[in-house]
């Protein structure tokens, strides 16, 4: 006995396995029912999924074999993952590697053997799908590629369930964090369908009881809470409203108050009717004390120096001069020797003029207890900061004119940030699971790419996107293909203009030095300025410039898979990349599994076709010929429709095997095929029911009509010259034609008195066609 060769990657095909968590694995019902099919298909004893492990043979599934692992030395697939083709051993008794196998030499040991190769990212040989019997045999090329057919099926499936599980852990990761994920059906009555692990964390109160149909949600909420709760939740559900966005108190089971931040919104079906509430409740207790902590203490300012950080203005309204306690250098950049206390409005932001105009008209007009607005300087080197400003006026005259106004402000800009960032991250948030919720329920990556750029944009402040794959296999990373595109205010790029291009499928090809870094290297690309076409250019897209954009690399995994461009907004922050790394994360892993279900759907495809047509002639097989016979026969006893069949032999056709060789019989079938489909009507069928022998089904037809169809194809036949090697063959055919009686039992009989009828014409000279009421 010969040992099997070790894969020259053997130990990175053994971390691949461990990786995968393939030993001892639980079992997988598709890959079950694969090795099931094969087991099936090739009509042999055993079948088995079988993973080569350092020193033990795995079987991950196995059809018709009792065991569950095996010696790796002794094993057959040892030998079929030390080679790149599907191992076939049709006598292993008369094999020099297996011939005195523990296998082989037992009584009714294995003789025949075929394995493929369970193959993951190009070269790592898992193991191998195999079929073995006890008796010896030939195994077809046909079906060699048949057994590699499954064997794909079995990877693509064991890459699956890996990704599953992964996903099912970033889950559990996802549900230790501070977000509760809670979804409510809105008929018969509002309740709560489903509530995360976490909740006893975050709200205080189990999943279980939450979900109880005799505890509505609202009974935790504050009772001071709960009325603007239910009002807004019924906006939503009637469809008033888009979304629901607020924050209010949890009481917990120990009767202490926790604040929440909810966001939600509606799940319509295809007629705009709400089917459910998806929700987000973020734990947000300690912002929110602190943001009331800071209302109560403005409240009770007493336009003094208090803590830190605060500096004081004081505004001599007829003199229109203001004295500050800061420096404007410290503040704005701006030095004292240039700074003009009477010319700071000119350095408002123009969308904070209004607002503050009017909340100091108001006070100094004695209609407010006090003036306070929050607005925007502009710092020498052009950004701008965020002030909270807080006055009273101090001196009025007689008639009660504002004289003198005194009040202290302080840098918020920090905390405006932090706002905005973590309005972001909750808009990512929810914007995850709408992608991941249109994909399962649309099944349209590019619709979902297309609104998901409609949010991306509204959330970045950018003018244009773009969501592109690169083809799956790629090398150059040149191309892509376009899932969405979006622009705003640009005629060119309107949005119905967009959608019909991106359905109709768009391949973009793309260069230019940032295109390289981020499809090439996978690096994410901030620029501020403006991008030329030696940088990045997409055609024959025409697209506006980029006045600045954002390039970022979309991953599977550890491999580049797309990208995301976002351009022309005011100012691109790379903390916009890790705002926007769960949604790339989620894209990503949607482009994957796009592939993967192509993938699948054309293997099924081709398997299914591969089991129903003769691969030489292109007729359907004498098993699918007969189904098309018994729905015919079942329709002749339920309609009484006529139907007849014709059996067909080509006359002599073992003579140009024996003379001209088998590839001559061949090119003869071949054409004759051809010839009868030209010959016959759509809803005729023709099959291949073995070697020379065809069959015509003919629906709707009465036996003398079906006689005179096949007569026309027999004149055809006798006068075609079919050429082969510089030779003219010449063939003829004979055929029994019958009509199916509403009297007959089973189809059977039926074709056998077609049968009956061929061989009267075989016996009254051949090349004719008689019908069976003629014999």
């Amino acid at each position: 006995m010969k040992l099997a060769p070790i894969p020259h990657n053997e130990q990175q095909r053994l971390a691949m396995i461990r990786e995968l968590e393939l030993i001892d694995s639980k079992p997988n019902p598709v890959i079950d029912k694969i090795v099931q099919m094969a087991r099936e298909i090739f009509q042999v004893e055993f079948a088995l999924v079988n993973i080569i492990d350092k020193d033990q043979s795995w079987f991950k599934a196995t059809a018709g074999y009792d065991g569950k692992s095996a010696s790796r030395k002794d094993s057959f697939c040892t030998h079929a993952i030390a080679s790149d083709q599907t191992l076939v051993i049709p006598d292993a008794t008369k094999d020099e590697r297996f011939h005195d196998n523990p296998h082989v030499a037992i009584e009714n040991g294995v003789r025949f053997y075929a394995g493929a190769n369970l193959t993951v990212e190009g070269d790592i040989n898992l193991g191998s799908l195999c079929v073995f019997d006890s008796k010896p045999r030939q195994f077809t090329e046909q079906e060699g590629r048949w057994l590699e057919v499954l064997a794909s099926c079995v990877t693509d499936e064991i890459l699956k369930e890996y990704q599953y599980e992964n996903y099912a852990a970033e889950r559990d990761v996802l549900a230790q964090g501070p977000v509760v994920a809670v979804v409510w059906e809105v008929e018969p009555d509002v309740n709560l369908i489903y509530v995360a692990e976490n909740a006893k964390r975050i709200l205080g109160y189990d999943a279980a009881y939450l979900l109880r149909k005799d505890v509505p949600y609202e009974a935790i909420v504050h009772p001071d809470d709960r009325d603007e709760l239910l009002a807004r939740m019924q906006k939503l559900i009637d469809g008033v409203e888009v979304f629901l966005e607020m924050d209010y108190r949890i009481v917990t089971p120990h009767e202490t108050v926790r604040w929440v931040h909810h966001f939600a919104r509606a799940d319509k079906d295809h007629n705009n009717k709400v089917m459910r509430v998806r929700g987000y409740l973020l734990d947000d207790t300690k912002g929110k004390r602190l943001e009331l902590e800071l209302l109560e203490a403005n409240r009770s300012f007493d336009l003094a120096l208090a803590v830190g950080e605060l500096s004081t203005w004081d505004w001599d309204l007829e003199t229109n001069a203001v004295d500050v306690s800061h420096t404007w250098e410290e503040m704005l950049g701006i030095p004292e020797s240039q700074a003009d206390s009477r010319g700071w409005m000119k350095l408002l932001h123009p969308d904070d003029i209004e607002a503050a105009r009017q909340a100091l008209f108001a006070h100094i007009r004695d209609e407010t207890a006090r003036f306070e607005t929050r607005f925007r300087l502009r710092h020498a080197d052009g950004h701008y900061i965020w002030l909270h400003s807080v006055g009273r006026v101090v001196q009025r005259d007689k008639q009660r004119k504002a004289l003198r106004i005194v009040g202290i402000h302080h840098d918020i800009t920090e905390q405006v940030e932090n706002e905005r960032i973590r309005s972001q991250q909750e808009a990512v948030l929810s914007l995850v699971g709408q992608v991941q919720h249109d994909f399962l329920l649309v099944k349209d990556f590019a619709s979902v790419c297309q609104s998901t750029l409609d949010r991306l944009l509204d959330l970045t402040g950018s003018q244009l996107g773009l969501i592109g794959e690169l083809p799956p296999q790629a090398r150059q990373r040149n191309l892509l293909y376009l899932h969405g595109m979006r622009g705003v205010n640009e005629p060119t790029l309107t949005n119905e203009i967009t959608d019909k291009l991106v359905s109709q499928g768009v391949d973009v090809a793309v260069s230019g030095d940032i295109i390289k870094s981020v499809l090439v290297r996978g690096e994410p690309i901030i620029c501020n300025e403006p991008v030329s076409l030696l940088e990045a250019e997409f055609k024959p897209l025409q697209l506006p410039e980029f006045k600045n954009a954002l390039f970022i690399p979309v991953y599977f995994q550890r491999d580049v898979i797309g990208m995301l461009v976002l351009a022309n907004a005011e100012y691109y922050e790379r903390e916009q990349l890790y705002m926007l790394q769960p949604l790339l994360n989620t894209l990503g892993t949607l482009m994957h599994m796009r592939r993967v279900e192509e993938e699948r759907e054309h293997a099924v495809a081709e398997l299914r076709r591969l089991a129903t047509t003769d691969e030489l002639t292109g007729c359907v097989n004498r098993r699918v010929f007969l189904e098309q016979c018994e729905l015919r026969f079942d329709e002749l006893k339920r309609y009484k429709t006529p139907v007849s069949v014709a059996v067909i032999d080509l006359d002599h056709f073992k003579k140009v095997n024996d003379t001209y060789g088998h590839a001559a019989g061949d090119e003869v079938l071949r054409k004759f095929a051809e010839l009868a489909r030209e010959e016959l009507r759509e809803l005729d069928v023709l099959g291949r029911l073995g070697g020379e022998e065809f069959a015509i089904l003919y629906p709707y037809t009465d036996s003398d009509k079906a006689l005179q169809a096949t007569e026309r194809l027999r004149e055809r036949l006798a006068t075609l010259t079919i050429p082969f090697e510089q030779r003219e063959l010449n063939v003829t055919m004979s055929a029994g034609v019958t009509e199916l009686s509403p009297e007959e039992a089973d189809i059977d009989r039926w074709i056998a008195r077609a049968d009956a009828a061929l061989y009267a014409a075989k016996n009254a000279g051949r090349n004719r066609c008689i019908a069976s009421d003629k014999v």
